[in-house]
């Protein structure tokens, strides 16, 4: 198949949905497949680069979490769409509305996935849960962008539902974004000096990290503990403040993939602390390179169907509840050691490699319906030729 996919950006190394885009073109140019990309950053021989659209105010809070926004640029994007036997979406923007419209009217079938949680956006405007605002969030996406689509790409289960909740009539597939497969366990976890905490994901306030500093600080064992937070924000000056106010021994920073899979190879626990979550690769990364993860049991999070029993689920937002957990996986080493083998195994259901085959299966679904409705109304025109013209 040749597959245009639309994304807003290409070139951000700390966008989860960006990072997930980049994965997934790579899954399918593996399986011999011809994978175009339309987005700002794009570099590829087949690709179009697009300039980005700067929007008043809108773009300077939304490059705080590493989102650009990209130009419709129609001769350059039909010239992409040739030939394409399909086009995939990943954002619900100014640029994919005016995509998905260019290739309705080059009768390209089209898929989109929904990578966008309403509660994202309410967080970072400072509403937290407020339900009313995230109702109208999805009511704006269905009415303005999915409602054109007959199937929409769903990470998992839990936005699968939620979107079922909201009205979304197109067919829904639950694909995990799937995880890279150099995402292994060591030959052999090496013992620290410090019991070594990691999360990875973005410094956002959905994202909740300021619980694990509090959990840490009520920890028996705090001052054994260094803890390593992997990505970058809007609220990282205020955490490194944090750290620094509960004295506890933390580090910043932002790896390429090879340095965080060694990161995640040589820690002991991983804790995933976010509210607000689709699905968290971060997470499926570090069980599979067979970490024990401690996940926030959130009503708006997907992360914690990752977790194996109870005691890797944490209240949300509960940093007393969070401390008793970490304390006893330091305190059980042998459990966790064989805990983290079981994680390693579970992750594998969760690989690129299935993934891109459920996405294969998505697109031909979408391909093949076109092709028969586009036979249906050639059928119809035919033996109505006053009725085609009309319409």
């Amino acid at each position: 198949m040749t597959i245009a996919i639309v994304i807003d950006l290409i070139d951000s190394l700390t966008n989860g949905s960006v990072m997930t885009a980049k994965r997934f073109a790579e899954g399918l140019r593996d399986k011999g497949h011809e994978v175009r990309m339309v987005a700002i950053g794009a570099d590829g021989e087949r690709d179009c680069a697009v300039r980005e659209r700067y929007v008043p105010v809108l773009s300077e809070v939304s490059a705080k979490n590493q989102i650009k926004f990209g130009k419709f640029e129609e001769e350059k994007i039909r010239a992409a769409f040739e030939g394409a036997d399909i086009v995939h979406f990943i954002f619900p923007f100014k640029l994919e509305k005016k995509c998905k419209k260019l290739a309705d009217e080059m009768g390209i079938p089209t898929t989109a996935a929904f990578h966008v949680q309403p509660e994202n956006v309410s967080y970072n405007a400072h509403l937290g849960k407020c339900r009313p605002f995230n109702d109208l969030i999805y009511a704006y996406f269905k009415h303005t962008f999915y409602d054109k689509f007959d199937r929409i790409h769903c990470p998992s289960a839990f936005i699968a539902k939620q979107l079922a909740a909201h009205g979304y009539k197109g067919e829904l597939y639950v694909i995990s974004n799937g995880y890279d497969g150099d995402f292994v366990p060591p030959a052999k976890r090496r013992a620290n000096d410090k019991f070594e905490i990691v999360m990875t994901g973005r410094l956002a306030p959905e994202k909740n990290q300021q619980v694990i500093l509090h959990a840490i600080a009520r920890s028996e064992h705090r001052d054994d503990i260094h803890l390593t937070l992997l990505g970058n924000g809007p609220t990282k000056a205020a955490l490194q403040k944090l750290a620094k106010k509960l004295g506890l021994d933390v580090s910043f920073d932002f790896l390429p993939k090879e340095r965080l899979i060694a990161k995640l190879q040589s820690s002991d626990l991983y804790v995933h602390s976010a509210t607000v979550e689709i699905e968290a690769i971060a997470a499926i990364e570090a069980i599979a390179c067979g970490l024990v993860p401690v996940i926030a049991e959130s009503d708006l999070s997907a992360t914690k169907q990752f977790a194996l029993n109870e005691k890797s689920l944490f209240k949300d937002g509960d940093s007393r509840d969070l401390a008793e957990k970490i304390d006893y996986w330091y305190e059980h080493d042998a459990e966790r050691a064989n805990a983290g083998g079981r994680y390693a195994a579970f992750a594998k259901r969760f690989s690129l490699k299935n993934s891109v085959a459920l996405a294969e299966q998505m697109f031909a679904d979408e391909i093949s319906e076109h092709a028969a409705r586009r036979l249906r109304s050639e059928r119809q025109a035919s033996r109505f030729p006053l009725f085609g013209r009309l319409q």
